[in-house]
C-alpha cells in the first residue's frame, strides 16, 4: 500500500510499505479521508518528541474510514489511556504512564488501529455525518478537554486568541459551555468566520478566561496581559515563556497547561460534530491527494484552514 512517512524535518516521502496486518483486537481501517492539522505541519518543519515515532515514521492522525472487517464507517482518537496508572486511578487520563506510543498513519491507504485504542477510542461514524467533519473528532476533543481545564462556565468572557482551526472550534466549545467567546486578532477573513463559530471579534481585554491558541511566545505574553486580575490563562501548545510574577502574586493569576483528550471528550466531540451546529465543514478549506502533502505543509496556502486528503 501507498503511505507517506516521515524522515526528518522537511523530509515527508510516499513510500510502498506493506499493508498491515491486524491482530486480535486489532481494527484495520481503509482511509477515505485524512485531514491535516497545525501538529503536523509543525512536526513536518521540525519534527515531534511526542507524537511522532523513529524515522522513517508513519504520519498523520486524524482520518476517517471503513472498518476493513465490518464495513462499517469509524472515526478513533490517536490514543487510550490505560485505567490503571497512577494518573487514570486519579481521574487525569490525559497524563496517563502509559499513552504512548500515538496513532499515527492517516496519512496512507489503510491504518492499523491497535487494540488498545480501538476498545476504549474508536467509535461508529453516525450515517448523515460526512467523513471529512468525522475526521475532526480528534482536534475537537482536544478543545473541549482545554474549555474544561480552563474551568469555563456561564457568563464566563473566554477571550481566544489564534483563529486557525483550534481557534475556531475552542471559540464553539466556549460558547457551547455557556461562554461568551471573544475571538482575538488573527487575519480579517479568519475573524470573518469567528460568528460563525459562536465569537464575536474583540480585544479581549480584562477576558474571565484567556485561552492561548496561536502557538507563538507573543501571544502567550499577550493572554496574560489580557486576563482581568483572578483570571485564568489556558495555555493550549507548549514553549517556553519567561513570566513576569507580579500579577501571578499580586492579582491571584491561574495559569493552566491542557494536553490532549480522554475518552469522555473523544465521544462528547463526535456528538457535537453530529448535531451540526456549527458549519464544520468550513474548517476544510482544501483537498489533495497523498502525493501533494508535503508540497501543502512545505508552502501552506495562506487561505489554507484543514486539507482533506484522500488516498
Amino acid at each position: 500500500m501507498k503511505a507517506l512517512r516521515f524522515y526528518g524535518p522537511g523530509d515527508v516521502r510516499l513510500d510502498e510499505v506493506p499493508r498491515p496486518d491486524p491482530r486480535p483486537g486489532d481494527v484495520l481501517v481503509q482511509v477515505e479521508v485524512a485531514l491535516t492539522d497545525g501538529t503536523d505541519a509543525k512536526a513536518f518543519r521540525r519534527g515531534h518528541p511526542v507524537l511522532l515515532g523513529d524515522p522513517p515514521s508513519l504520519f498523520g492522525h486524524e482520518f476517517c474510514g471503513v472498518d476493513v472487517a465490518t464495513g462499517r464507517r469509524v472515526v478513533a482518537a490517536n490514543s487510550a489511556p490505560c485505567g490503571r496508572c497512577g494518573a487514570c486511578r486519579r481521574g487525569q487520563e490525559t497524563l496517563c504512564e502509559n499513552l504512548l506510543p500515538l496513532l499515527n498513519g492517516a496519512y496512507a491507504e489503510f491504518l492499523l488501529v491497535p487494540e488498545r485504542i480501538a476498545r476504549v477510542n474508536l467509535h461508529p461514524v453516525p450515517d448523515r455525518l460526512p467523513s471529512t467533519v468525522a475526521a475532526m473528532v480528534e482536534p475537537l476533543a482536544c478543545c473541549l478537554h482545554g474549555v474544561e481545564r480552563a474551568g469555563v462556565g456561564p457568563g464566563d468572557t473566554v477571550a481566544i486568541l489564534g483563529l486557525g482551526p483550534i481557534g475556531l472550534m475552542l471559540c464553539a466549545s466556549v460558547k457551547d459551555a455557556g461562554g461568551r467567546p471573544v475571538a482575538v486578532g488573527g487575519r480579517a477573513e479568519r475573524r470573518e468566520l469567528a460568528p460563525l463559530f459562536g465569537a464575536q471579534p474583540g480585544d479581549g481585554d480584562r477576558a474571565d478566561i484567556v485561552i492561548e491558541a496561536a502557538g507563538t511566545a507573543e501571544a502567550w505574553r499577550d493572554a496574560i496581559e489580557l486576563v482581568r486580575p483572578g483570571g485564568t490563562v489556558l495555555f493550549f501548545g507548549g514553549r517556553e515563556l519567561a513570566v513576569d510574577t507580579y500579577r501571578l502574586h499580586y492579582e491571584e493569576l491561574t495559569l493552566r497547561g491542557a494536553f490532549h483528550h480522554t475518552p469522555r471528550d473523544v465521544r462528547a466531540a463526535l456528538a457535537f460534530l453530529a448535531s451540526r451546529a456549527y458549519p464544520w465543514e468550513r474548517l476544510v478549506t482544501h483537498e489533495v491527494g497523498l502525493d501533494g502533502v508535503a508540497q501543502l505543509l512545505a508552502e501552506p496556502p495562506r487561505d489554507l484552514l484543514k486539507a482533506a486528503v484522500r488516498p
